[in-house]
């Protein structure tokens, strides 16, 4: 049984709820939390050890905790770009002081970020299996995911949805991107300060993310159970 065949057999379309498992089976640029962590702490030091140095601050009963090292990570790339204008991340460097020109404070951290999922660099060998699902989608409800990349609106010409706009959504047709999204730097959620914002502030955006899960059958993809995101 393909995609297609499973989720015509719900009577209400279901939410699909697309983790990073997705976007690393379709796309050469996709990254895990720690990949993506470790890939930006190589280009930044050139010295892998930096990264298992930090990684190792952050464990906790074997367990590490990748919200605060993408903290300590995060300060360490703005720094060092702040102190190094012309460098390798010279074009991080002027957009971040092009928009502060304009008073928009952004990480230069999260420029970067942003810079490694602005393209989608798609898996030829996976083109059966999109075809399959994008043959699925009018029998889709809407999307939630916790990844960047536009990898959903591509497929499924969705509307992106991030921060309050999800208050305002139409539940069909829709990926909410609740982690934020490539496009918009300045919602990138990824450090331990942002998740704790993120848990502050958008009370009612769980609240209506909740309304769609009793309404609507739900499908995991990409996802293990155990994730913290999925709890």
């Amino acid at each position: 049984m393909n995609i297609q065949e499973f989720i015509s057999h719900y009577k209400n379309h279901p939410v699909l709820f697309i983790g990073t498992g997705f976007s690393l089976r379709y796309l050469k640029n996709a990254y895990s939390w720690d990949g993506l962590l470790s890939k930006i702490s190589l280009e930044l030091t050139d010295n892998a050890e930096f990264y298992y140095d930090l990684k190792a601050s952050c464990m906790l009963s074997g367990v590490c905790h990748f919200d605060r090292l993408a903290t300590k990570l995060e300060k360490e790339f703005n720094q060092r770009l702040s102190k190094e204008r012309d460098g390798k991340f010279k074009e991080i460097n002027t957009v971040f002081y092009e928009n502060m020109k304009k008073n928009i404070k952004l990480s230069r951290f999260k420029i970067y970020i942003s810079s490694l999922f602005s393209q989608l660099k798609i898996r030829e060998e996976r083109q059966e299996e999109i075809s399959d699902l994008i043959k699925a989608r009018k029998n889709m409800g809407s999307v939630i995911t916790t990844h960047y990349d536009g990898l959903i609106e591509k497929f499924f010409n969705f509307t992106p949805l991030i921060g309050n706009d999800i208050l305002l959504s139409n539940p069909y047709g829709s990926v909410y991107k609740i982690h934020g999204c490539a496009q918009d730097p300045c919602n990138i959620i990824i450090t331990h300060e942002d998740y704790a914002h993120f848990n502050n502030k958008y009370e009612l955006i769980r609240s209506h993310l909740l309304s769609l899960f009793i309404h609507n059958p739900i499908v995991f993809i990409g996802y293990s159970i155990s994730d913290q995101n999925i709890k």
